[in-house]
């Protein structure tokens, strides 16, 4: 079996000498946050080429748009006055040329 490695999300995106880096993270067992929730913790970088990100964006573009499908055919095939799912947070458009990115938003 091929090794498997989770991560939570990604937590820092830095852009260094025509590499991209990708900071992993789970979330902490032990450690709280003032709220007492678990704190994200570094668990994994990957660093890949420029080209080989922009080529990765498009896939999680691909991806993030097929979750939403799903989850919206999922609510239409709901029988009326089921609980409903879960919603789906909108797919961030990538901006065009020369617009400004939309803003991001700090892990979690």
């Amino acid at each position: 079996m091929e090794q498997q490695i989770f991560a939570d999300g990604i937590g820092q995106v830095t852009v260094i000498g025509g590499a991209v880096r990708l900071d992993f993270v789970t979330y902490s067992a032990t450690e709280k946050d003032p709220k007492g929730q678990p704190v994200p913790v570094f668990c994994q970088r990957v660093v890949m080429s420029l080209e080989g990100f922009m080529q990765s964006a498009a896939k999680f573009q691909e991806a993030a748009i097929a979750v939403s499908t799903a989850v919206q055919r999922a609510r239409e095939s709901q029988p009326q006055g089921a609980a409903s799912a879960p919603q789906a947070a909108p797919v961030p458009q990538p901006a065009a040329p020369g617009e400004a990115a939309p803003a991001k938003r700090p892990f979690p």
